[in-house]
């Protein structure tokens, strides 16, 4: 699936998800002749991500915050 496809699929402009694999928000996709492509389990992941980053911008999270919570937390922040 090419870049342009996730955005028809999710409704995310193709420059929010360069930015968010940029921040680590996104798993980096497989490139094909120097484009993206979401296939297989990148796809499934990025997907899951998305759909977790739609939802906790809504509830008011900041990226950081959303990294945060996708990443994991350390001993310390539990």
């Amino acid at each position: 699936m090419s870049i342009g496809e996730v955005d028809q699929r999710v409704g995310v402009r193709p420059s929010a998800l360069r930015y968010y694999e940029g921040v680590r928000l996104l798993p980096p996709p497989e490139r094909e002749n120097g484009r993206r492509r979401y296939d297989g389990e990148v796809l499934r992941e990025a997907l899951d991500r998305l759909a977790v980053v739609r939802v906790a911008q809504q509830a008011g999270f900041t990226l950081s915050e959303i990294r945060t919570l996708l990443g994991g937390f350390s001993d310390s922040n539990r």
